[in-house]
């Protein structure tokens, strides 16, 4: 992905702090890593020159950010009510426990919180993106593609799809649950990356990779089930890269539940905190590769 030289220099500590591992970045931030806010004046790495990890939207926000998280915008099967737009809190509280943990500068999405509004506007994210033109996702390197329904794309999007991720992009497809046992979204995802890549590329992803254990050490749980079918997490990759991770687990909807009102215990065996620290792993993972 093309990215400015003031872009890049600020983006090698992240990708220092993920090739360190959790243990450096923890014990040298001093942050509570889920707690919404920062441990209190003082704490963590001392980097004066840094803008606050909170600071407002500037002009070009790829460049001011260290990661922007872009929503995928693509039609789907309105039969069932979760499209592409659902859940814009979802990110609003993973860019927050990210920039708690590691000390990165994220733009926050203004105006939700948890699952108000359920269904955001583009302002509600930090982008909104589509394949229907390649141009438009260049800048971002961590997109989400959500939805319940089934979906088709196009052969022109097909074709984005295939040169966004063989230029270093990264594409997390999570199936938002209609019920608790269905995985229409995921069944369509699944097919769409065999016809993008080939039969038989889409591959599990085992619990020993590093994007499980390069911040918080999840490989006894591997993919957080928070609701519906677990078929684990699965992928494709780009050489060793790893580009796509595809879930149907409903992780998304586990970032928006900040107060445990929906998945404590619910249909899966994992909530919140789970949820939050995968993302945070899939997030440092793209910044370090």
């Amino acid at each position: 992905m093309s990215e400015s030289l003031h872009s890049l220099t600020r983006r090698n500590l992240l990708r220092d702090a993920a090739r360190r591992g959790a243990a450096a970045a923890i014990a040298a931030s001093g942050i509570g890593l889920l707690s919404g806010t920062a441990a209190g004046a003082g704490s963590g790495i001392a980097r004066p020159s840094r803008p606050s990890p909170h600071a407002p939207a500037a002009a070009d926000d790829a460049d001011q950010y260290d990661i922007l998280l872009a929503r995928v915008k693509f039609a789907s099967d309105t039969s069932v009510p979760d499209v592409w737009n659902t859940h814009p809190g979802a990110e609003r509280n993973l860019l927050e426990a990210l920039a708690n943990a590691v000390r990165c500068k994220v733009k926050l999405p203004q105006g939700v919180n948890c699952d108000n509004p359920y269904y955001g506007e583009e302002r509600h994210f930090n982008a909104v993106v589509d394949f229907d033109g390649a141009a438009n996702v260049e800048d971002y390197p961590f997109l989400v593609m959500t939805a319940e329904g089934y979906f088709k794309f196009t052969a022109s999007q097909k074709a984005n799809l295939k040169k966004y991720l063989d230029g270093g992009g990264f594409v997390f497809m999570d199936d938002c649950i209609a019920g608790v046992n269905t995985d229409f979204f995921y069944q369509s995802a699944y097919k769409l990356l065999e016809e993008v890549h080939g039969r038989g590329s889409v591959r599990r992803v085992p619990n020993e990779h590093e994007v499980f254990h390069n911040v918080f050490d999840l490989g006894k749980i591997g993919l957080p089930h928070i609701s519906g079918v677990n078929h684990g997490a699965q992928g494709i990759w780009r050489g060793d890269r790893l580009a796509v991770i595809l879930s149907s687990t409903d992780v998304h909807c586990g970032w928006t539940d900040r107060q445990h009102r929906w998945y404590q215990g619910g249909n899966g065996r994992h909530t919140h905190e789970e949820a939050i620290k995968f993302g945070i792993n899939m997030i440092m993972y793209v910044l370090s590769h």
